[in-house]
């Protein structure tokens, strides 16, 4: 068992089930901690700087820098810092609701306890983020503060499913290429053609290849995205509904509201007076 044979900490350490606890520690070497029944919850981890040392009573793995670690009900664990590095990470332990648990089918590093790593620095940032928000809330005794914690856990694990599914399923470039072009330039009147022409792939082999990698055509993405951004625009402006229209790409004020109402389930006029009787109660 290497560096886990000596530990100090307390034996078969709990919480309390359906508890959410969270923390940020920043320990030394010798820091240990042994629950050779393991727990009734999850314990995860996300390490900033240093690393840390996991063991199942049987294998060790390592936790390094910008990885999660997901160690799981009932598994006898052991960890700690290794020599010579000081490890800093966020923790919490939880009990999951039931639609979360496809969230947590992270790739086994030895039994029982499972990793992912990051390396994409934009989702590693937002992931730190949500964790940070995750550890305040928990400090915080208000009305809010609870479901505030329960949300950003529900984050958490969402980046991270979302990482791993990215992982081991990566995007073509080509598709990433193209969410990128009518995400930046959404009002543009784009055609298949026109997009299949700006990443070398013919008209049928980028809607193929969309379609698969997406599970939405070229154009409900695009569509989908000018929905998105009219609404910001009705929430937060008050240029006219036909005007919004323009904005993002549509040129026909009707064949907007259709698609809104379709979308949103009520038509663009609809939607703002709503958004103007809430903000005056």
């Amino acid at each position: 068992m290497s560096d886990f044979m000596c530990f100090s900490a307390l034996e078969n350490q709990t919480t309390i089930p359906g508890k959410l606890v969270s923390g940020r520690y920043r320990q030394p070497f010798d820091y240990r901690v042994k629950r050779s029944k393991g727990t009734k919850d999850f314990y995860l981890t996300l390490t900033l700087k240093g690393s840390g040392l996991f063991n199942n009573g049987k294998e060790t793995c390592e936790c390094l820098e910008n990885e999660v670690t997901l160690v799981t009900p009932g598994t006898p664990h052991f960890y700690g810092t290794p020599e010579n590095t000081v490890w800093e990470f966020y923790w919490c332990h939880f009990v999951p609701k039931e639609e979360w648990l496809p969230l947590l089918q992270l790739p086994e590093a030895i039994k029982g306890i499972r990793k992912a790593r990051f390396d994409n620095e934009k989702e590693w940032l937002r992931l730190t983020s949500a964790f940070s928000r995750l550890v305040e809330y928990n400090e915080e005794t208000n009305l809010f503060s609870e479901k505030l914690a329960v949300h950003a856990l529900e984050e958490i694990l969402l980046l991270i499913a979302k990482s791993v599914l990215e992982t081991q399923f990566p995007m073509d470039p080509r598709v990433e290429k193209t969410i990128q072009l009518i995400s930046e330039h959404f009002s543009h009147p784009y055609s298949v053609a026109e997009l299949a022409a700006m990443v070398n792939l013919s008209a049928s082999r980028l809607a193929h290849l969309f379609k698969i990698q997406t599970g939405e055509s070229v154009m409900e993405m695009l569509n989908k995205i000018r929905l998105r951004q009219a609404r910001k625009l009705i929430e937060t402006t008050s240029l006219p509904v036909a005007e919004i229209a323009e904005e993002v790409g549509f040129n026909h004020p009707f064949y907007f509201s259709r698609q809104f109402a379709a979308f949103y389930g009520t038509s663009p006029a609809v939607f703002r007076k709503h958004i103007l009787h809430t903000s005056n109660e």
